[in-house]
């Protein structure tokens, strides 16, 4: 029953009452009210009218202004409970509203934390491999210089030591020339010296027998045992000097 409805049954407007001073066929209820109001105001079951004197027993009566205004009321609390309630529900969406978007931008920053941290994560792994590749990469080229250099050091030692024996043994086979030279040297020099020495003693000897330690004798003597010499295959010539002393044959 909308507001319009009641305020015609509250002011009778509704075919004069319909031949009912209860409001019509329909409006028992009305009534209801009125004697709920009556009783309210003193007339009791047992006490008669007497609580009309004066009409003070009317003054707690509802008149259709009251009844008009206490429907106004209603509508009114009506209203404000429907207002309070469509605010109470707009705002029960609003807050589930805002909370399923608060939840999806958390859900949004939590999946971009995610995000932000696997590629931070990605990007150290990353950096960390870079890194890693050029320190191995160093490496390899630090140990092929190390190499190579170490190369280049043993074959100049090479080289070297191979110059050094060619000289060392040249110096020794021109030593070992030298001192068989001064030893074939002294050793001629030794024989020159006893073949000089030899031919000195023969010399002295040779000129000791025949200078003044040979004898001479006074006169020429025949030699005890004659020279023959031919002369011209036809005889001989036997002659001695010096008693055999300086004998030729």
């Amino acid at each position: 029953m909308d507001e319009n409805f009641a305020m015609g049954y509250a002011m009778g407007q509704d075919n004069n009452n319909g031949g009912d001073w209860f409001g019509g066929g329909s409006g028992g209820w009305l009534g209801i009210l009125l004697l709920i109001a009556l009783l309210g105001g003193g007339i009791g079951w047992g006490g008669g009218f007497g609580g009309f004197g004066g009409g003070a027993g009317l003054q707690g009566m509802a008149t259709r202004a009251d009844i008009n205004e206490g429907f106004a009321l209603n509508n009114i609390t009506s209203g404000i409970t429907a207002i309070q309630q469509g605010i109470a529900d707009a705002t029960y969406a609003l807050n589930n509203s805002l909370m399923t978007g608060f939840h999806g931008v958390d859900r949004g920053l939590c999946d971009l934390s995610h995000q932000l941290s696997d590629c931070c994560c990605e990007n150290r792994a990353a950096i960390a491999q870079v890194r890693y590749d050029m320190a191995t990469q160093a490496c390899d080229t630090r140990n092929l210089i190390q190499s190579t250099t170490r190369d280049l050091i043993d074959n100049q030692n090479a080289n070297f030591r191979a110059l050094m024996d060619y000289q060392v043994n040249r110096e020794m086979r021109e030593k070992d020339a030298k001192i068989a030279e001064l030893q074939n040297a002294a050793s001629q020099a030794a024989q020159n010296a006893y073949l000089t020495a030899a031919m000195d003693a023969n010399v002295a000897t040779i000129l000791r027998r025949t200078g003044h330690d040979c004898p001479t004798a006074a006169y020429l003597v025949q030699p005890p045992t004659p020279i023959n010499f031919p002369l011209n295959g036809y005889g001989t010539v036997q002659f001695g000097y010096n008693g055999g002393c300086n004998n030729f044959a």
